[in-house]
């Protein structure tokens, strides 16, 4: 998905929902990006909640994504949108950089607070 700021792109986001064998359907966050000058706009935050309604809409339970130890801005966005670590992927970037792997569990409609 893109966002948008008067016929400008502002940021986008990649996301897919993996259908695992003997497993429910689990959305993936492959990346997310938004342009300097929109930061902290609340661009990114729409964009989680767009992909996260389109993955729950494909079935997915749970959405997983990695993102680097040492980018702290980074994994205060993710815990602020609900996301918690879950192990390390050691060497997972170039460089040999580690990254956190994160999930968020999806509630259903029916369990969701009013």
């Amino acid at each position: 998905m893109i966002a948008e700021v008067e016929n400008q792109i502002a940021g986008f986001i990649i996301a897919e929902a993996e259908t695992r064998p003997q497993r429910a359907v689990t959305g993936h966050i492959i990346t997310i990006d938004v342009l300097e000058p929109y930061r902290r706009s609340g661009i990114g935050s729409l964009l989680i909640r767009a992909a996260e309604e389109r993955l729950a809409a494909r079935g997915a339970k749970a959405i997983e994504l990695e993102t680097a130890r040492d980018n702290d801005a980074a994994i205060a966005f993710w815990q602020k949108h609900g996301y918690r670590t879950r192990g390390v992927y050691e060497h997972y970037y170039p460089g040999g950089m580690d990254a956190y792997s994160m999930v968020k569990s999806l509630r259903s409609d029916a369990n969701k607070e009013h």
